[in-house]
């Protein structure tokens, strides 16, 4: 008789969140802002005036109109999502700015809570991520709520007004937790790019237009449908094309092109100053296991993971690059056996030691771990060796690496 084990109480569960396995200082940003949000929201809803019929009515075609978006878009926003590792704006963002700009706190906050709902299976993040983000809305509604109903100033440019309180808002808290996060975080980083903050800006605009045109007819939500379902499809076609030029559009990192155009220039510098170059080529182990067991989106994020280790261990100026697959690629100037050998065993034990939050085939939250790689080496002294003869002889050695056990690193000699 199968014996039956019993089931893990509440308080284990709870205990077991990846929540608590994050950083003492991340861990207590993340509570102070859904707390934060938490009271914000009590406090403005109590101060609100109370809804009516036309309220409810536009409340329902509004909960209409972000349902049909999101099930149209929800291809194109998982794939979106599956092949960005960092902050992330949706379209549906501009929902918000109508809500907070035509309908009651109380139902402008049910509307992000629809949303937000329907976002989470989409998402793939853990749980304690989506919803730091989802208090981060919440608290950036609220300030543009807040100014629009200052009525210091005409509508239109309190409108206007209300989307800088948002933008701000959001790029507080998320660089916030970017900086805590993030230990070797850029200014750069914690401010975002020019281009994330350029699209947050036309989601944020095209709300605003939204909202204008629902104060003169209230089937403006329904028009709004297509345009933002079409915008989500002409952002990622423009991703993609931006990917495939010089860039991996799962990890952010340089592709077999770009790669090969910083290394060659790297390689022309060494002939000229003499200087030693070494190349590592690094092949995850038993990486289809996790395609396998979890699904290709948990797959994703541990290559996001190890993008993340390479950009935390490697050394300013080295190239590092994602040929494929597993498969990732790094070029080091100025360096001799040691030196690289050195890198590469920061790398490897960087990534022996990752714990990657994801989700299993059926949207369930994991911590995938105890993932390694076998690291080949080669070096070219002088300023002599040619690209392709390195590539061959860090290939060998990642052969050597793997049947020599694997989790380790190998210099390999030209051939």
């Amino acid at each position: 008789m199968r014996a039956e084990h019993p089931s893990p109480s509440i308080g284990s569960r709870v205990r077991d969140w990846t929540l608590w396995k994050q950083p003492a200082g991340l861990r207590t940003y993340l509570v102070a802002i859904e707390v934060a949000a938490v009271l914000a929201a009590a406090l403005a809803t109590t101060a609100d005036v109370a809804p009516t019929t036309a309220d409810v009515r536009h409340l329902g075609l509004l909960l209409v109109a972000v349902g049909i978006h999101l099930w149209v878009s929800r291809r194109v926003e998982e794939s979106r999502r599956d092949n960005i590792a960092g902050p992330h704006m949706s379209t549906v963002a501009a929902w918000t700015l109508v809500a907070v700009a035509t309908l009651p706190t109380v139902f402008a906050l049910v509307v992000i809570v629809w949303s937000r709902a329907q976002m989470y299976p989409i998402s793939r993040r853990p749980l304690y991520r989506h919803t730091f983000s989802s208090a981060g809305i919440v608290l950036a509604a609220l300030a543009a709520g807040a100014v629009l109903r200052g009525g210091w100033a005409p509508p239109s440019l309190l409108l206007l007004v209300a989307m800088v309180a948002y933008f701000a808002c959001q790029a507080v808290v998320v660089g916030g937790v970017i900086a805590l996060s993030t230990p070797s975080a850029t200014q750069a980083d914690i401010a975002g790019s020019r281009r994330d903050n350029l699209f947050a800006a036309l989601v944020l605009c095209a709300g605003a237009l939204l909202a204008l045109a629902t104060g003169q007819f209230w089937l403006a939500p329904l028009l709004g449908v297509p345009l933002l379902c079409a915008a989500d499809w002409a952002i990622r076609q423009v991703e993609t094309a931006r990917g495939d030029a010089r860039t991996d559009d799962k990890t952010g990192l340089l592709n077999n092109r770009g790669w090969n155009e910083e290394a060659d220039r790297e390689l022309a510098r060494a002939r000229r100053t003499g200087s030693s170059v070494s190349v590592a080529v690094l092949d995850l182990d038993h990486f289809k296991i996790v395609n396998d067991t979890w699904g290709h989106p948990a797959g994703d994020a541990v290559l996001r993971a190890v993008s993340a280790v390479l950009r935390d261990t490697v050394r300013k100026g080295d190239v590092i690059g994602r040929f494929g697959g597993e498969e990732f690629v790094l070029l080091l100037p100025d360096s001799d056996a040691g030196a690289a050998t050195a890198v590469a065993e920061r790398v490897r034990a960087g990534i022996a030691a990752m714990a990657v939050p994801a989700t299993d085939k059926r949207g369930a939250p994991v911590i995938i771990d105890g993932r390694t790689v076998s690291i080949g080496l080669s070096v070219g002294a002088g300023g002599l060796a040619e690209l392709d003869a390195l590539l061959r002889t860090a290939d060998a050695a990642v052969y050597d690496a793997k049947t020599g056990g694997r989790d380790q690193v190998r210099v390999g000699q030209g051939r």
